[in-house]
């Protein structure tokens, strides 16, 4: 095990918003929407924050047990030694995996303490295939799974 090339330097959450559904609908899925905004720092430039938003919304004609939003912000610093055309890709994939396990584990804290079964969300990448642009901000994570503990 080696520590990462992105090294977090702080992290937080700007928004929480779970809302609980009037009524528990076992089985259905919360269907995610995704958002990422990379921000660099202007006098140091491998400095990096990351901002992470994710909606758990009910999928179309169902209702899902729990809805809500949640932002999560992350300050990240790449090492030196990292190879330059590479920095990108590291802080998207990396940044947005880190602050997505912070948001999987607040909304499993969250709904766990909720009147319906807590809401576990599924694994994702946020790795770009080769052939498609890095520069997609946005992504729609559905149907994506969010099992029940």
């Amino acid at each position: 095990m080696t520590p990462s090339p992105l090294q977090l330097e702080r992290h937080f959450f700007s928004k929480v918003q779970i809302d609980a559904g009037p009524a528990n609908k076992p089985g259905v899925a919360n269907a995610l929407l995704c958002e990422m905004e990379i921000g660099q720092a202007v006098e140091e430039p491998k400095r990096f924050q990351v901002v992470l938003r994710l909606k758990l919304q009910s999928p179309p004609d169902n209702t899902a047990s729990y809805t809500g939003e949640i932002h999560a912000v992350g300050l990240f610093k790449v090492v030196n030694g990292w190879p330059e055309e590479r920095i990108g890709d590291l802080v998207e994939a990396n940044g947005a995996a880190f602050l997505y396990g912070c948001i999987r584990e607040m909304v499993l804290n969250v709904t766990s303490r909720g009147p319906w079964p807590a809401v576990t969300l599924g694994a994702v990448t946020f790795v770009q295939p080769k052939t498609k642009p890095a520069n997609s901000a946005s992504a729609a994570l559905l149907p994506q799974e969010a099992g029940k503990s």
